[in-house]
């Protein structure tokens, strides 16, 4: 016989609303009872008081059917307790607000219980500012929902719109630690998984707020930006793959070079990858490998 799993065995424990219904055994005998609790194995039924408890090889293929509906049930998350945060798990892109910040988020249709999510932050170039909530959401950040690695990586993504004229510093990069930690305090995400990249002027707030909060995030992937050699020492623990293009004539590939090399001189945890005789339109090609996705998802915080 099949062990429960852990959580399985949480359930067991878990009070569950006694539901009567008619019950046939494998050879075909029936009776009236109430379905207490259920795990992977067995299900506890109870009838004129007394609890008796089956395995579930011992009952008809429809009664174990009703136990996996049941147990599949149990394992969602009440999404009422996440009060206006509730409409975020759709399984599609829902647009909202932090503070005047527009973004856009994805986010599990079913979320399971006991499951913390991680959370992935992107950050668009100087093409997508503005404030309708929209244009930060191409083909980038999607990558992260793509059915192919939403189904082996779930997670919940984020796209900030950066505002007209202003960068990824300052008091916006501030409003985009502030919206990533109301939603860890407010949603099921796991504090320890929290990951940022970007892409140009992206890549550059992805260097910005790791130097900001270097005790935050589990990892950084910043693509064709730049950082300040001098928040070097501040952020060497946090493992960061870095993308840019050798020939880049928008963002001049030795703005990489730099802190990669103030990175390497602090011992950090810095990977460096550099397209020979590519440009400035790399992000899709990163974003396509597989090899950063996994990467990325085996990172945790310290």
């Amino acid at each position: 016989m099949k062990a429960p799993s852990l959580l399985a065995a949480l359930l067991l424990v878990q009070p569950v609303a006694l539901q009567a219904r008619t019950w046939t055994s494998s050879d075909g005998r029936q009776t009236e009872a109430d379905f207490v609790r259920a795990n992977e194995s067995t299900v506890t039924i109870r009838k004129a008081g007394r609890e008796v408890t089956l395995p579930l090889d011992k009952v008809s293929v429809e009664d174990r059917a009703f136990v996996a509906e049941q147990l599949k049930a149990a394992k969602q998350v009440d999404l009422t307790a996440l009060g206006d945060k509730a409409g975020f798990f759709r399984g599609e892109w829902v647009k909202a607000d932090h503070e005047g910040l527009p973004y856009q988020i994805f986010a599990p249709a079913k979320p399971e219980q006991n499951e913390s999510l991680p959370l992935v932050v992107f950050l668009h170039g100087i093409g997508e500012r503005g404030n309708d909530g929209v244009k930060q959401l191409n083909g980038l950040p999607k990558r992260f929902a793509a059915e192919k690695n939403f189904s082996v990586r779930p997670c919940i993504i984020i796209a900030p719109q950066c505002p007209d004229e202003a960068y990824w510093s300052g008091a916006t990069a501030r409003r985009v630690i502030d919206l990533v930690e109301e939603l860890v305090e407010d949603l099921p995400i796991d504090e320890d998984r929290l990951y940022l990249g970007g892409f140009s002027m992206g890549g550059f707030g992805t260097w910005t707020i790791l130097g900001q909060e270097p005790k935050l995030f589990a990892c950084g992937f910043p693509i064709a930006g730049g950082g300040d050699p001098s928040i070097a020492r501040a952020i060497k623990k946090i493992p960061i793959w870095n993308f840019h293009g050798e020939d880049d004539p928008t963002v001049e590939v030795d703005k990489s070079r730099r802190i990669v090399e103030a990175l390497k001189k602090a011992k950090g945890n810095i990977t460096y990858t550099e397209f020979p005789g590519a440009g400035h339109g790399i992000a899709g090609k990163v974003l396509a490998d597989e090899k950063l996705h996994q990467w990325i998802f085996e990172q945790r915080r310290d």
